[in-house]
């Protein structure tokens, strides 16, 4: 074997020395994709835990009840708490869409957040109004996000309380 064909056989090694290298970088780069992913919902589902954790509390339950309906017996200092609530609330729903923006959530995640968001959220007036309030602080893009989903959602018009008992008494009955 000369020199020259040495030389060739060792560059043909390099050459497969270097698409191994490549397939094993985009192995870890999916591997670390996927553990972005998994963190990132993780964070998300401990920042909403945490969060109705608090509104969960009996110091707040009552005022964020109230708030949410409009009710008017908000007084100033429970305005001041609700006030609070729903900015820790737009500030975790901003910073979930942000991150299906960047594709750090699935589809199907995110479909379950604007289902929440609709139904469970913003279809109550007084948060409406709170959104109405604070929405020149967010993103554009956050901010048309939000507004399509008001736009898109009723007003609550029923207790999910009642319509609760009502599901009870259906399942009992089976």
């Amino acid at each position: 074997m000369t020199l020259s064909d040495l030389a060739n056989l060792a560059q043909i090694i390099v050459a497969l020395a270097v698409i191994a290298s490549l397939i094993f970088v985009g192995l870890q780069i999916r591997q670390n994709t996927k553990s972005a992913k998994s963190s990132t919902l993780q964070l998300n589902a401990d920042h909403w835990l945490n969060y109705f954790s608090i509104i969960s509390d009996p110091k707040f339950t009552d005022i964020y009840a109230k708030g949410s309906l409009g009710s008017d017996d908000l007084d100033q200092n429970q305005f001041r708490q609700f006030f609070l609530l729903c900015r820790a609330t737009f500030m975790g729903m901003e910073n979930q869409h942000y991150q299906f923006q960047h594709g750090l959530l699935d589809s199907d995640t995110y479909a379950g957040y604007r289902v929440t968001v609709r139904e469970q959220i913003l279809a109550f007036p007084g948060i409406r109004a709170m959104w109405r309030l604070v929405r020149h602080s967010y993103g554009a893009d956050f901010v048309a996000f939000m507004d399509k989903q008001i736009a898109d959602a009723p007003v609550h018009q029923d207790s999910a309380f009642r319509k609760w008992k009502e599901l009870v008494v259906i399942q009992k009955s089976r």
